[in-house]
This record gives structure tokens, C-alpha cells and sequence, in this order.
């Protein structure tokens, strides 16, 4: 479970450590051309140089003796993952401003075909999978599949708040999501919790097909509160499936609870406009 995690927070770091930002109404991400208002910009995690600082970093301190074998195999394993940056899974950083002030959110793409085959040894030998990479290889649902994904999805949701409890101690103290000065912090590191952290959803809205899209286009979201350590982190979350043919892609969108208003017909848009 270290070895996606360390990735992610490494590469959202990566958007983080970007001081200026150009503006884009295309974006490129892994699963096509993305639109986003002219009000928004994007900085991309595989675009940046600090990549390339990163992975000297963990190469230099893999080469001290005083490194241990655990830490040596989660920087190694960071750095096989780095290499697929802007490839199977890329992060973004999205930044607006109101009269409220500046507005910054995290988006999250991954190449469901590369996870499928890299989170099970053999996937081609694993029954309950291959109709899974059935699916992502066609790129696309029949009627009654997508009607199946739909109701099942739906009556899995909860109607109303829910309380999860992470079973790992060993998980971060705080993922944030901030404004600054110059640049943002999209997500970060806090210690390591001492008990276990919980995580709360509500409001959450049904899984539902987007219509006019290029791919077939599937959205689900809610209200998340992350109690760590007894201090709670109120989000916003929307996650999108699109099934291009050639890279079936999970997004989520991660931003604070009190920015969802302006981000929630950002996302929507983004996700729509994605060919």
C-alpha cells in the first residue's frame, strides 16, 4: 500500500513546488484533451523539472548506508513509478480565484488498464478479473453491462452518512489540499497516525453517465471528512470513468469542502469535455 502512496504524495508535491502557472483552456492528460475555463490554470506533475530533482534525491538516499532495506525498497519502487509519470497516471493541480479568494484543487488520472495488471500478479489467470480487463480492453459497455455497473454501484453508495475506520496505523496524518502565495501545496504529509483514522462521507451523489461526451463517461461524488489524530479534514471528492479505447481512465478530484461550490461545475465541464 506504500508503494502508490509514496508516488502520489511525491507527485503532488511535484505540482506544489511549481511557482507559476500558464493559462490553458486544452490541457493534455493521459486519457485525451481536457477543457477548463480561461479563469482556471494547470500545472501538470510530468511536466515539471522537479521530477528529475526527485529522483535524485531518492537515488542519493538510497545510496547511504544508513538507509534501511525498507525504505530503500519504497524508493525504489517510487522511482519504477515515477517513470510512468504523463504515461499510466499523471497529477494535476487546478487553481482559480473569486472575490473569496484563490482556489486550488488536485486531479488524479490513472490508466485503469496499467493498475489492473499491476495490482494482481497474473490478472490473466485471476477469474474474478478478466471480465474487469474484458471490459477495459473493448473500451467500452455494452447496455446491459452499463446498466449492471450503475445499479450495483448505486445500491452499494450510502443514502446517508457513513463512517469508515482505516484498518493501517501506519497511513499519513494529514493529505491536504491549500492555497499560497505564489504557488500552492496540493497535498502533503503530516506525521503518521498514532490511531486509527477514520474517514466520513456524506452527501453523496449517485454514479450517473454523462451525455454528449466522446467516451462513454461516468461521474460519482461526495462530501468526505478525514478524522485524523482528532483533527478533521473536510473535502470535496468527484471521481469520473472514461473509457477511451485505448486508456480506460479513473479520475478523482480532491479539494477543501468550503471550495466544492466553485469547483463542482469545474469538474463537471472538465470531465464532459474530455475527447
Amino acid at each position: 500500500m506504500m508503494k502508490p502512496l509514496k508516488t502520489l504524495v511525491i507527485a503532488a508535491c511535484l505540482v506544489g513546488a511549481v511557482t507559476s502557472f500558464a493559462g490553458a483552456t486544452d490541457v493534455k492528460t493521459i486519457a485525451g484533451s481536457m477543457s477548463v475555463p480561461n479563469t482556471v490554470t494547470v500545472a501538470t506533475a510530468s511536466t515539471t523539472d522537479s521530477v528529475d530533482i526527485i529522483k535524485d534525491l531518492l537515488i542519493k538516499d538510497n545510496a547511504k548506508p544508513t538507509t534501511n532495506k525498507r525504505t530503500r525498497q519504497s524508493n525504489e519502487d517510487a522511482l519504477s513509478a515515477l517513470n510512468y509519470m504523463g504515461v499510466s497516471y499523471d497529477v494535476y493541480q487546478l487553481q482559480g480565484e473569486d472575490k473569496t479568494g484563490q482556489k486550488d484543487a488536485l486531479l488524479v488520472a490513472v490508466d485503469l488498464k496499467t493498475a489492473a495488471n499491476a495490482l494482481f500478479d497474473n490478472p490473466k489467470a485471476n477469474a474474478s478479473v478478466l471480465p474487469v480487463l474484458a471490459i477495459l480492453n473493448n473500451g467500452e459497455l455494452d447496455p446491459i453491462t452499463e446498466q449492471l455497473m450503475l445499479t450495483t454501484v448505486n445500491n452499494l453508495l450510502p443514502k446517508e452518512s457513513k463512517t469508515f475506520t482505516l484498518p493501517d496505523k501506519n497511513v499519513p496524518g494529514s493529505i491536504y489540499v491549500s492555497a499560497g502565495t505564489g504557488y500552492s501545496a496540493a497535498a502533503g504529509i503530516v506525521g503518521e497516525s498514532q490511531k486509527p483514522t477514520t474517514i466520513t462521507v456524506e452527501n453523496t451523489e449517485q454514479m450517473e453517465k454523462m451525455n454528449n461526451t466522446k467516451y462513454q463517461t461516468y461521474t460519482v461524488g461526495s462530501r468526505v471528512l478525514v478524522d485524523a489524530e482528532g483533527i478533521k479534514f473536510p473535502y470535496y471528492a468527484k471521481a469520473a470513468l472514461v473509457m477511451n479505447p485505448q486508456k480506460p481512465t479513473l479520475f478523482l478530484a480532491l479539494t477543501s469542502d468550503v471550495q466544492r461550490q466553485y469547483f463542482m461545475p469545474i469538474f463537471a465541464d472538465a470531465f464532459k469535455s474530455i475527447k
